[in-house]
Protein backbone atom coordinates (compact mmCIF):
# COMPACT_ATOMS: atom_id res chain seq x y z
CA UNK A 1 0.00 0.00 0.00
CA UNK A 2 1.55 3.30 -1.15
CA UNK A 3 2.17 6.44 2.32
CA UNK A 4 -0.56 8.53 0.95
CA UNK A 5 -3.02 5.80 0.70
CA UNK A 6 -2.26 4.42 4.42
CA UNK A 7 -2.18 7.83 5.67
CA UNK A 8 -5.69 8.03 4.16
CA UNK A 9 -6.84 4.73 5.83
CA UNK A 10 -4.94 5.99 9.06
CA UNK A 11 -6.96 8.79 9.37
CA UNK A 12 -10.39 7.35 8.14
CA UNK A 13 -9.78 4.69 10.95
CA UNK A 14 -9.04 7.21 13.54
CA UNK A 15 -12.23 9.75 12.48
CA UNK A 16 -14.44 6.98 12.87
CA UNK A 17 -13.17 5.98 16.21
CA UNK A 18 -14.25 9.53 17.01
CA UNK A 19 -17.72 9.27 15.19
CA UNK A 20 -18.44 6.49 17.34
CA UNK A 21 -17.47 7.97 21.00
CA UNK A 22 -19.93 10.99 19.34
CA UNK A 23 -22.43 7.88 18.61
CA UNK A 24 -22.52 6.16 21.75
CA UNK A 25 -22.98 9.39 23.96
CA UNK A 26 -25.92 10.65 21.85
CA UNK A 27 -27.57 7.32 22.03
CA UNK A 28 -27.56 7.00 25.29
CA UNK A 29 -28.82 10.63 25.35
CA UNK A 30 -31.48 9.72 22.52
CA UNK A 31 -32.90 6.80 24.89
CA UNK A 32 -33.53 9.05 28.06
CA UNK A 33 -35.31 11.38 26.11
CA UNK A 34 -36.88 8.90 23.70
CA UNK A 35 -39.01 9.52 21.74
CA UNK A 36 -37.76 13.18 20.87
CA UNK A 37 -36.62 12.79 17.01
CA UNK A 38 -34.38 15.53 17.40
CA UNK A 39 -32.24 13.70 19.01
CA UNK A 40 -33.26 10.34 16.83
CA UNK A 41 -32.43 12.45 13.71
CA UNK A 42 -28.90 13.14 15.10
CA UNK A 43 -28.28 9.45 15.65
CA UNK A 44 -28.99 8.98 12.05
CA UNK A 45 -27.29 11.30 11.04
CA UNK A 46 -24.24 9.92 12.58
CA UNK A 47 -24.84 6.38 11.79
CA UNK A 48 -24.99 7.40 7.95
CA UNK A 49 -21.47 9.39 8.69
CA UNK A 50 -19.99 6.33 10.30
CA UNK A 51 -21.27 4.35 7.36
CA UNK A 52 -19.37 6.62 4.74
CA UNK A 53 -16.17 6.04 7.04
CA UNK A 54 -16.18 2.47 6.90
CA UNK A 55 -17.00 2.22 3.38
CA UNK A 56 -13.57 3.37 3.12
CA UNK A 57 -12.29 0.61 5.52
CA UNK A 58 -12.55 -2.80 4.02
CA UNK A 59 -11.02 -4.36 7.59
CA UNK A 60 -14.17 -3.21 9.47
CA UNK A 61 -17.11 -4.75 7.64
CA UNK A 62 -17.69 -6.97 9.98
CA UNK A 63 -18.35 -5.01 12.80
CA UNK A 64 -19.74 -2.13 10.73
CA UNK A 65 -22.92 -4.35 9.86
CA UNK A 66 -23.27 -5.91 13.61
CA UNK A 67 -23.08 -2.48 14.39
CA UNK A 68 -25.95 -1.73 11.96
CA UNK A 69 -27.83 -4.67 12.91
CA UNK A 70 -27.62 -3.51 16.55
CA UNK A 71 -28.73 -0.08 16.17
CA UNK A 72 -31.87 -1.27 13.54
CA UNK A 73 -32.55 -3.91 16.91
CA UNK A 74 -32.18 -1.16 19.22
CA UNK A 75 -34.34 1.74 17.13
CA UNK A 76 -37.08 -1.23 16.82
CA UNK A 77 -37.23 -1.71 20.59
CA UNK A 78 -37.49 1.96 21.55
CA UNK A 79 -40.24 1.94 19.09
CA UNK A 80 -41.85 -1.16 20.22
CA UNK A 81 -41.48 0.40 23.85
CA UNK A 82 -43.54 3.61 22.59
CA UNK A 83 -46.11 1.81 20.68
CA UNK A 84 -46.75 -2.04 21.34
CA UNK A 85 -45.49 -4.63 23.99
CA UNK A 86 -44.23 -2.65 26.45
CA UNK A 87 -43.32 -5.39 29.66
CA UNK A 88 -41.99 -7.41 26.52
CA UNK A 89 -39.82 -4.55 25.11
CA UNK A 90 -38.57 -3.24 28.40
CA UNK A 91 -37.40 -6.93 29.73
CA UNK A 92 -35.34 -7.47 26.33
CA UNK A 93 -33.87 -3.41 26.82
CA UNK A 94 -30.68 -4.78 28.97
CA UNK A 95 -29.29 -7.31 26.29
CA UNK A 96 -30.07 -5.39 23.08
CA UNK A 97 -28.58 -2.11 25.13
CA UNK A 98 -25.19 -4.18 26.02
CA UNK A 99 -25.05 -6.03 22.50
CA UNK A 100 -25.47 -2.29 21.34
CA UNK A 101 -22.82 -1.31 23.16
CA UNK A 102 -20.49 -4.44 22.64
CA UNK A 103 -20.76 -3.56 18.97
CA UNK A 104 -19.27 -0.48 19.07
CA UNK A 105 -16.40 -1.37 21.23
CA UNK A 106 -15.90 -4.43 18.72
CA UNK A 107 -16.26 -1.52 15.90
CA UNK A 108 -13.56 1.47 17.83
CA UNK A 109 -11.06 -1.09 18.12
CA UNK A 110 -11.03 -2.32 15.18
CA UNK A 111 -10.49 0.31 13.19
CA UNK A 112 -8.16 1.33 16.22
CA UNK A 113 -5.69 -1.80 15.44
CA UNK A 114 -6.44 -0.89 12.24
CA UNK A 115 -4.38 2.47 12.42
CA UNK A 116 -1.92 1.00 14.43
CA UNK A 117 -1.03 -1.67 11.86
CA UNK A 118 -1.09 0.91 9.38
CA UNK A 119 1.57 3.32 11.32
CA UNK A 120 3.61 0.54 12.26
CA UNK A 121 3.99 -0.30 8.51
CA UNK A 122 4.94 3.02 7.56
CA UNK A 123 8.03 3.19 10.36
CA UNK A 124 8.77 -0.03 8.88
CA UNK A 125 8.83 1.20 5.19
CA UNK A 126 10.27 4.80 6.33
CA UNK A 127 12.27 4.58 9.79
CA UNK A 128 13.32 8.01 9.45
CA UNK A 129 9.44 9.06 9.08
Amino acid sequence: MSAPKALAFDAIALQVAAALDEYEQDVGRMIAAWPELDRYRTVSEEVEKIRLFCAALPEARVQWVELLIAHAELIHLLWRLQYANRPAAQAEMARVRQHHADCIVALRNRCLRTALRLQQQRRRADPQA
